[in-house]
């Protein structure tokens, strides 16, 4: 079972001026009852002038801890991170902290 949770709106500029609206969510996933539950983000991008078409992109799981997940999802939030680079930031962020950790 899934759940969406809606986290935040903003609405930037990108370098040639175009207003895009990007939505960030918080995706809790279930695999069964007895199994902590693991936690996706996924972003959505609509233009202004077409606010009907999105495009989106979501992870994998990011973590099990819901606090986790929800820092990792401030700091895109932050550095208004869009679909097309969801993942690759998203990588990059985590292979850091692997790294730092080791």
């Amino acid at each position: 079972m899934q759940k969406e949770f809606l986290i935040e709106t903003r609405t930037v500029t990108d370098e040639k001026g175009t207003l895009l609206n990007l939505k960030y969510y918080l995706i809790e996933e279930e695999a069964s009852p007895a199994a902590a539950p693991l936690y996706r983000i996924c972003v959505k991008k609509s233009l202004s002038e077409h606010p009907g078409v999105e495009e989106s992109a979501s992870t994998p799981p990011v973590s099990d801890s819901e606090t986790r997940a929800r820092q990792l999802l401030r700091r895109l939030i932050t550095n208004a991170v869009t679909p097309v680079c969801l993942l690759e930031i998203v990588d990059d962020i985590m292979t850091k902290e692997d790294m730092q950790a080791s």
